[in-house]
């Protein structure tokens, strides 16, 4: 199948990979992309196309971006006429992926939602959460790969929400981490805070360098849970708990 990508970030691009093993045929739109996206282009052997033939002459599309994009891809795909399978692989509210669903309504939308590290076969498993009318056939795209597909619903909406559901709880745990360390450093007593990391609840707490680390990803992390914050309220949950954690990644930003 012939199938194109937007944009090949540090995830999108090892999804595409795993597509050109499963031997379709992957084309990418380098046009105002960076250096980095190129390189990630490149070592995943995708095809650099100009927008109109990327998308007139695909038969699949797949987004997989930082959710502050998705909609905006979603519409220029869909101004575009496209009619094929288009598979949405953001962390969406349901507001946001209903004008994303709408943006494109000539395709056969599918909803996705990646949890766990970007695909290379190794120990820990990437699990594509699939839903729609056409999940088993976006499914049937990654068949014999690193990916592993999870078909969780019938409707779109029910991938994003297994994915915000995760989401909430592994990257808002990183959220309390990164305070927790800031705390005990404005007390100096780090020290007694990375102490605690081998009890079963704590092995966030191993490395006094994660804030640092994880300021290369708040800048999609942080819209990522201002979507988590509308997930949480359109199920009359608490989307506040999401907003205050949100100012976390904000910060680092």
């Amino acid at each position: 199948m012939r199938i194109t990508v937007f944009h090949p970030g540090a995830m999108g691009s090892k999804l595409a990979a795993q597509l050109v093993v499963a031997g379709h045929e992957v084309h990418w739109v380098p046009d105002g992309r960076s250096a980095a996206s190129k390189a990630r282009a490149d070592e995943a052997g995708l095809i650099g196309t100009p927008f109109a033939e990327a998308v007139g002459a695909a038969e699949a599309i797949l987004c997989s971006c930082a959710p502050q994009g998705a909609v905006d891809i979603a519409r220029q795909v869909g101004g575009a006429g496209f009619s094929g399978l288009y598979v949405e692989a953001n962390p969406l509210s349901p507001a946001s992926l209903e004008e994303a669903r709408s943006a494109v309504p000539e395709a056969r939308f599918v909803d996705a939602g990646v949890v766990g590290p970007p695909p290379t076969g190794g120990a820990s498993p990437t699990h594509l959460m699939l839903s729609g009318a056409e999940a088993e056939t976006a499914a049937g795209l990654w068949a014999g790969t690193a990916v592993t597909p999870m078909v969780v619903g019938a409707e779109p909406g029910a991938a994003s929400a297994a994915k915000s559901s995760y989401a909430l709880y592994n990257k808002g745990k990183a959220a309390l981490a990164v305070l927790a360390f800031q705390l005990a450093d404005k007390h100096g007593v780090t020290d007694a805070l990375i102490a605690q990391h081998t009890r079963a609840d704590a092995g966030s707490l191993k490395d006094p360098g994660l804030p640092e680390q994880l300021r290369s990803v708040a800048w999609r992390w942080g819209p990522e849970f201002d979507e988590l914050a509308e997930t949480l309220d359109a199920a009359g949950l608490e989307g506040d708990a999401a907003r205050a954690l949100r100012q976390v990644w904000t910060k680092l930003t």
